[in-house]
């Protein structure tokens, strides 16, 4: 137990430092915002309690708005992430699996189902940070443009680490 909440707040640090040194500085074009800091709620274990995924949602997110200088939009979009991330645990993982320590990954899901459910999560937590960032549909196809381009940078991004730090099974 002690090794997992290690390993968790490792994570928390790393992803974190890398957003905001890395990824917050990087905007392509004023289109593309990749936000890999929502890998951190793909990765918990399965068996974490909701009330705990919540709690380190907003502080991940709050920790990026913070050092972004954002207004709690992070905190908002990856809180919502956390409350609704158990509903599609259990839809991509049996009941068996969702009391076990297995982390989402590639090589406890399989890629496509990885893909899938990262794909989902992303795009979520995406639309709510573009839209609440813009709060106006003025200009509904340069956000939808965002949110797009924002969701298969960070998906690719997620998938990439997921590849380089997990390995698969042969």
């Amino acid at each position: 137990m002690s090794r997992t909440i290690l390993l968790t707040a490792f994570q928390f640090i790393l992803i974190a430092i890398f957003q905001i040194f890395v990824l917050s500085n990087l905007n392509i074009l004023s289109f593309c915002n990749p936000m890999i800091y929502v890998w951190f709620i793909i990765l918990l274990p399965t068996s974490t309690p909701k009330w705990i995924v919540v709690l380190l949602s907003f502080i991940m997110g709050y920790t990026i708005d913070v050092f972004s200088g954002q207004s709690g939009i992070n905190a908002l979009s990856l809180t919502f992430i956390g409350v609704i991330r158990g509903g599609f645990i259990s839809l991509f993982f049996a009941d068996k699996d969702t009391q076990s320590n297995l982390r989402p990954s590639i090589k406890d899901m399989g890629f496509t189902n990885f893909l899938i459910f990262v794909s989902i999560i992303v795009v979520i937590h995406h639309t709510i940070y573009f839209m609440v960032e813009a709060f106006s549909f003025s200009e509904f196809f340069f956000i939808l443009l965002r949110i797009v381009l924002s969701s298969i940078a960070s998906i690719f991004l997620i998938l990439f680490f997921d590849f380089l730090f997990f390995k698969t099974k042969r």
